[in-house]
C-alpha cells in the first residue's frame, strides 16, 4: 500500500470531511464483482471507428455500463481467418471455444510504435467512475515467419491522467513481473522485463486459435477509468519482407467497484442534560463514524482518522470507560482492529503527531490521529469513541 486514506474530522461535532485516498489494492467479494463476456452475445459484425455501450453485471444482477471504442490505422484489409474484423465470433476463441471479440486484419506495413497511432488497432474500455482489480484475457498472441508477429500494448489511466502498467502472465507462467521468465515452454508469447516496456508483449511462435498457448491474462492493481489495448504487427526481423493477416481475441472483462466512504462526528455529554456541555469538569464522548457503502473493502491499514480538538476541552488520556486499555474505544470494528501503535497525538501549538500525552485530562493535546489496521469491509462501519473534559 503506497498511501493512507485520510479522514479529517472537523472541529464542530457532526461535521466531517473525507480526504483523498491512495491506490486501492484490495479485492472485492465475488458477489460484488462485475463481469462481462462476449460469449453471451450472438455472432455479429462490428466496425472500427465505432463506440459500443455494454453492461457488466454482478451475480446478484446489479448492472454497470461501460463503453468500448474500436479504431484502426494502417489496415489495407480488415479480413482475417475468412471473416471481416472486428467481430464477435469464433475466428479466435481460446480453449473455451466460445464467441470472443476478434480484432485483426492486414496492415500496410509493420508497426513502428505500439504506443503511437500509426498502424495500430485499438480497443479502449472507458468507465464513468474508477474501477479496481480490472482484469481481462487475450487469446492467440503468436507469430508466423515473414507474415506477422503480434505486438500487444496495454495500459490503464485514471481520471487524473496517471498511467498504469498491468501484470501480464501466461498460463505457462511467463510474464512481466519481477522474477518471472520472459518466455516459457507452452507459451507463444514473449513478455518484456519490468520497466517502461513492461506493458508490451510479442508473439514468438505459432499458436492454434483455440488453445491457451497464446493466452495473456491481464490484471491491474490500481484503480482505472480507462483501459487501452493496442494491437500491431512488430517490425520485420532478419530475412522478413512481408506482412500478412493476423488476429487476436478478447474473452471479456471483470472488475470491482470502489469503496465509498462517509464520515461523521458526534458528541454526547457523559452525564446530565444538554447543559452539561457548559460545565467545567464535565465529560464529553466524541464518536467518529466511518461507513463504507461501496462494494469493495478499504485497503488493509490504509485508513487514518485525524481529529482536531476544540480549545474548550482537554483530551482524556485514560482507558475508555473501564472497558478497554486504550483511551479510544472501538465500538464497531467493521473488520478493523486498533492497538496503541495506531494512536498518535499533536500539541495544540501544532507540529508532528509525536507528542506523548500525560495521564488523565491533558490540556496539551490539540489533535488525535487514529490508524486502524485491517480492511474496512463492504457495508462495514467503523465507530471509534474517545472522551474529553470541559475546561
Amino acid at each position: 500500500m503506497s498511501g493512507r486514506r485520510l479522514v479529517c474530522a472537523a472541529l464542530a461535532a457532526g461535521a466531517a470531511a473525507l480526504g483523498a485516498a491512495g491506490p486501492a489494492m484490495a479485492t472485492c467479494p465475488a458477489a460484488n464483482e462485475f463481469r462481462f463476456s462476449f460469449a453471451s452475445y450472438a455472432t455479429q459484425q462490428l466496425s472500427y471507428g465505432s463506440t459500443y455501450p455494454y453492461s457488466a453485471r454482478t451475480t446478484g444482477g446489479t448492472q454497470q455500463t461501460f463503453t468500448m471504442a474500436l479504431s484502426q490505422d494502417g489496415l489495407s484489409s480488415t479480413a482475417a481467418g475468412g471473416q471481416t474484423m472486428p467481430r464477435i465470433g469464433t475466428v479466435v476463441t481460446g480453449p473455451a471455444m466460445q464467441n470472443a471479440l476478434n480484432l485483426g486484419g492486414v496492415f500496410v506495413g509493420r508497426t513502428g510504435d505500439i504506443t503511437g497511432s500509426s498502424r495500430v488497432i485499438r480497443a479502449v474500455f472507458t468507465f464513468s467512475q474508477p474501477v479496481r482489480s480490472f482484469s481481462m484475457t487475450l487469446f492467440d498472441v503468436d507469430a508466423a515467419p515473414d507474415q506477422f508477429r503480434d505486438w500487444i500494448g496495454i495500459w490503464g489511466t485514471d481520471a487524473g491522467g496517471s498511467r498504469y502498467t498491468p501484470a501480464l502472465v501466461s498460463p505457462a507462467g511467463n510474464g512481466n513481473q519481477t522474477g518471472q521468465p520472459a518466455t516459457a515452454a507452452g507459451s507463444s508469447v514473449t513478455f518484456q522485463p519490468a520497466g517502461t516496456l513492461a506493458a508490451q508483449a510479442f508473439g514468438n511462435a505459432d499458436s492454434p486459435n483455440s488453445s491457451d498457448t497464446g493466452t495473456i491474462n491481464v490484471a491491474f492493481a490500481q484503480p482505472v477509468t480507462q483501459v487501452i489495448l493496442a494491437y500491431g504487427n512488430a517490425p520485420l526481423t532478419a530475412g522478413e519482407t512481408q506482412t500478412s493477416q493476423q488476429a487476436v481475441g478478447i474473452s471479456g472483462i471483470a472488475y470491482c467497484p470502489m469503496p465509498a466512504l462517509t464520515v461523521t462526528k458526534t458528541s454526547t455529554a457523559v452525564n446530565g442534560g444538554l447543559g452539561a456541555y457548559n460545565l467545567p469538569g464535565a465529560q464529553v464522548t466524541y464518536a467518529l463514524i466511518v461507513t463504507n457503502s461501496g462494494g469493495s473493502p478499504v485497503d488493509a491499514s490504509s485508513l487514518t482518522l485525524a481529529d482536531v480538538l476544540p480549545v474548550q476541552v482537554n483530551f482524556l488520556n485514560q482507558p475508555f470507560d473501564g472497558t478497554t486499555t486504550l483511551p479510544v474505544k472501538v465500538v464497531s470494528a467493521g473488520g478493523t482492529t486498533l492497538t496503541a501503535a495506531g494512536l498518535s497525538y499533536r500539541r495544540r501549538s501544532g507540529g508532528a503527531f509525536t507528542y506523548v500525552p500525560s495521564p488523565d485530562a491533558d490540556p496539551e493535546v490539540g489533535a488525535i490521529r487514529i490508524a486502524p489496521q485491517g480492511e474496512l469491509a463492504p457495508g462495514g462501519t467503523l465507530r471509534l469513541e474517545f472522551r474529553a473534559v470541559i475546561r
